[in-house]
């Protein structure tokens, strides 16, 4: 992966997750703030997993946009199942044989799932996760690795039945001043320019007001070497750093709260979960089980044209991602 950052902490996440994976563990966790970076360690570790050992897939859901039996069904398509059945019990029954094929080909199946958070609500996530019941010839059948924010891991501590299923949590911490200035440092020179156009008090203010974590950097960032071009500056100065931030207007929006998390107004309308197809799908289980066994202005245009600073991918809007290995 071209962009991908490795540091101490991307690191261990990955190591980690990787082994439990390896170990056929159920339920995996990964937890991290908007722009921690999380979402590029799950593309990383989707890549770092054989096709030969693993049959492995990920699903990105925003914005609350799915529910148990979306995930269901989206699931069944990336095992290779063209045609899902509608009815839940029918479609579980498909699912599990599915598995089981790719169990007896000595392959273990791994669910990713991305923006996990969506499936927080209206107990969706509790149904998802009752997918790790499914077992052939006493051996787990797939495992499940949930990605997401603060929310998240306050969804699965709020149910001990589920906070007991998790096997493997791991945490994205924010990054100090040393490895956000390697970081920023990187970015400049994989988008054509030279570190140097960011001044040592800039790149202060960009750990600061970026709360060190990548995605927020990288944003404000952007944004910056935009100030300081418009200003015909050959160097991004802390002044550019501030006015971005500003203008960024994430004071505004909310206040950081448990883990750096955003709080602020939520959209009813993103909460909302569709209903079709909704139930109780350890029962639904139950019945499958009983029937199935540098220094210039151009540099600076070139850092920017190149898009430095990208919005975090977990702020976009409405979209789904299917994403096969």
């Amino acid at each position: 992966m071209r962009d991908f950052f490795d540091t101490d902490v991307s690191r261990a996440a990955l190591a980690r997750l990787e082994r439990g994976l390896r170990q056929s563990r159920g339920l995996l966790v990964l937890v991290g703030e908007v722009g921690s970076g999380k979402t590029m360690v799950v593309r990383r570790l989707l890549e770092n997993l054989e096709e030969e050992i693993f049959d492995a897939s990920m699903l990105v859901v925003l914005n609350g946009a799915a529910d148990a039996n979306w995930m269901l069904t989206h699931f069944a398509r990336q095992l290779g199942i063209e045609e899902p059945e509608e009815e839940r019990e029918a479609l579980l029954a498909q699912v599990y044989e599915q598995l089981a094929i790719i169990r007896e080909d000595g392959r273990h199946a791994v669910l990713i799932i991305d923006d996990a958070d969506a499936l927080a609500s209206r107990e969706t996530l509790s149904e998802v996760c009752g997918l790790l019941k499914l077992e052939y010839e006493e051996r787990r059948l797939f495992s499940l690795v949930l990605c997401g924010g603060p929310g998240l891991e306050e969804a699965i501590a709020a149910d001990q039945t589920l906070a007991h299923r998790v096997e493997v949590k791991v945490h994205m911490t924010r990054m100090d001043l040393q490895m956000a200035t390697r970081y920023l440092g990187t970015r400049v020179r994989q988008s054509g320019g030279a570190p140097a156009i960011l001044d040592e008090a800039a790149v202060l203010a960009l750990h600061e007001r970026g709360h060190g974590l990548p995605g927020r950097m990288n944003a404000l960032a952007d944004n910056a070497l935009f100030e300081a071009f418009l200003c015909g500056r050959e160097r991004v100065s802390r002044e550019d750093v501030i006015r971005a931030h500003a203008d960024l207007g994430w004071d505004q929006q909310g206040s950081i709260g448990v883990l750096g998390r955003e709080v602020g107004t939520v959209d009813g309308a993103a909460l909302e979960v569709l209903e079709t197809g909704a139930g109780d799908l350890d029962a639904d289980l139950d019945a499958v089980f009983s029937t199935t066994g540098s220094q210039n202005p151009a540099d600076i245009a070139a850092a920017e044209q190149a898009g430095l600073g990208a919005p975090p991918k977990d702020e976009d809007d409405l979209l789904v991602e299917l994403i096969d290995e």
